[in-house]
């Protein structure tokens, strides 16, 4: 399998929204797509590096040494493979390989639904605590859509995600070419509202290669105010939609697999109860950076905050 983010709809989103060049490294059948970051003279990748299965050690740590060298040969000074995809050919030895070239690794897990099992099957394998959740929203009058084009995700879910995440809100036009960029409409937006259509709460996801992954979570300050439990409903309605489409997993994102904060002990908590796998997604991150260039980026990000 292949995550999107290893593919060239994702090098032109991840160009068009972040700024970020595409950045393509291939040796020895594995191959990895990042993102360049001409600022700061870095490249990330997001669920790379594809590796097939045939690969054997030797070729992964030679894919890793010919990486090296051509970053230090054309001066970039940071590289981070980040959030390996959870589902990846990968084998103990080369997170040794990574090890022993200085990566730093940051942990960080996730938890996979497998879609085959019937409904009633995944029904069954939810904690009590999603049951209840779902339970209680339907109670309390909760409607789950799913949006059908730009114009209702830009009125109904985007510009009302990025006011509940306070972020900042660019022209309509810029969302509009972005939107045009999913020609396949890989991904998908949802909205939970009240009966009399308050909104309560969004959910997205993104489908590839048979796995649906879930993006863009929130609510509204009406749910988290009245303690509506939106997100059980949403995650539910849209587990079963990437089912009936023929998906084979769901990954419910990342968590901190040893949380620190409240926020983080309760989305951990949060992703435990939906009967999934848990999968490791870690980072591992390399900078070259010498202590003077390190200090001059420092310089140079304070003088233009």
């Amino acid at each position: 399998m292949i995550p999107l983010t290893q593919t060239p709809l994702w090098a032109n989103l991840n160009e068009y929204f972040n700024g970020l060049d595409p950045y393509e490294f291939a040796h020895g059948g594995i191959a990895c797509l990042f993102g360049y970051d001409n600022k700061n003279s870095s490249i990330t990748s997001f669920g790379g590096p594809v590796i097939p299965n045939n690969v054997s050690e030797e070729d992964f740590e030679t894919f890793i040494k010919e990486l090296l060298k051509k970053l230090k040969n054309e001066n970039i000074d940071q590289v981070n493979f980040r959030a390996l995809f959870p589902l990846r050919a990968w084998q103990e030895n080369y997170e040794t390989t990574l090890t022993d070239c200085n990566f730093k690794r940051e942990q960080w897990k996730t938890f996979i639904i497998n879609l085959r099992p019937s409904e009633d099957e995944l029904f069954k394998n939810l904690h009590h605590a999603a049951r209840k959740g779902m339970k209680k929203a339907r109670q309390l009058g909760v409607r789950i859509y799913r949006c059908g084009g730009f114009e209702e995700y830009y009125d109904e879910f985007l510009v009302p995600y990025l006011k509940s995440t306070k972020r900042s809100i660019k022209e309509k036009k810029f969302y509009r070419d972005g939107w045009e960029l999913d020609k396949n409409k890989c991904y998908s937006y949802w909205v939970a509202k009240t009966q009399q259509g308050e909104l309560l709460g969004f959910l997205g996801s993104y489908r590839y290669d048979g796995v649906a992954t879930e993006i863009m979570s929130s609510l509204t300050p009406v749910a988290w105010e009245q303690k509506i439990p939106v997100q059980d409903l949403l995650h539910w309605e849209i587990i079963k939609y990437h089912k009936n489409l023929g998906d084979l997993y769901f990954d419910l994102a990342g968590f901190n697999p040893n949380p620190i904060s409240e926020k983080e002990k309760n989305i951990k908590r949060f992703k435990e109860k939906w009967g999934g796998v848990e999968y490791d997604t870690s980072s591992y991150i390399l900078g070259f950076r010498s202590p003077l260039k390190k200090l001059l980026y420092k310089v140079r990000d304070k003088i233009h905050v």
